[in-house]
């Protein structure tokens, strides 16, 4: 499956699924795809849910070994189901994938939406979250340009370490994280096609400026232990004591 080529300005593009349906959009998705291929690969169970971007949905999890994929998105969206990720329509410990794709910045509720990934996964089970890095040019182009309201630079993007934060006091474990794309935010394909040289010094170099930020985890279930609380006192239970016997060289008197 491939998309078809799209060459409008980014201020022409509705949504970030058109986005990608550009010439950069696709360059960007191809090294997305080589990054998480071996990930999906290796990945097994019963259901998958991506939050976002459903309409890239089939060729992102074109090698995940889950049986039973769905797209979840808000009222709006295309996707399989419509509903809102905050509160999701998903019963508890019952799916093995979820797949966050450029959601977390364009809602109001990340917290709730990670509280629900983490509630509806199974043990161990693997969350992936795809959104634009912040601490690169991208990012930087984003600060500037966020109050445009353009698609990809709008929305609220936050840092690797803070959603890190965020999923260890869930209770998530991190895998893996890759950076990807090493492009600089220049979105015309003339020019694009001359900066390979810019792309392998920046991953070679400043790894940390890829343009995506690709992070893997899995839900960490510990089991409990019970403690004894401290202010609980031990009671000692009278007995009988014995008394001791009297040896042949040994003297008892009454």
């Amino acid at each position: 499956m491939r998309f078809s080529r799209q060459t409008t300005e980014s201020k022409g593009f509705a949504t970030i699924e058109d986005w990608y349906l550009g010439d950069f959009g696709q360059y960007l998705f191809s090294d997305l795809e080589e990054q998480i291929t071996p990930i999906l690969a290796t990945t097994f169970g019963y259901y998958s849910l991506q939050i976002g971007c459903s309409q890239l949905a089939q060729r992102l999890q074109e090698s995940c070994r889950v049986k039973h994929q769905f797209t979840l998105d808000d009222l709006q969206s295309p996707a399989m189901i419509r509903a809102n990720p905050s509160m999701l329509p998903v019963a508890s410990d019952s799916v093995d994938l979820v797949i966050l794709m450029h959601h977390l910045s364009n809602t109001s509720e990340p917290h709730a939406i990670l509280r629900e990934a983490f509630r509806i996964l199974i043990p161990e089970g693997k969350l992936v979250i795809i959104d634009f890095n912040p601490m690169s040019l991208w990012g930087l182009r984003h600060f500037f340009q966020s109050w445009l309201e353009h698609v990809p630079f709008k929305g609220h993007l936050y840092t690797a370490r803070r959603i890190d934060d965020w999923m260890r006091l869930l209770g998530f474990d991190q895998d893996r994280h890759y950076r990807v794309g090493y492009l600089p935010p220049i979105q015309k394909a003339s020019v694009t096609r001359h900066m390979s040289w810019f792309e392998k010094g920046s991953k070679k170099w400043l790894p940390m400026l890829g343009v995506l930020n690709l992070m893997i985890y899995s839900k960490n279930i510990s089991p409990l232990t019970p403690v004894r609380h401290r202010w609980v006192t031990r009671k000692i239970l009278p007995g009988k004591i014995a008394r001791p016997s009297v040896g042949r060289n040994m003297k008892y008197d009454r």
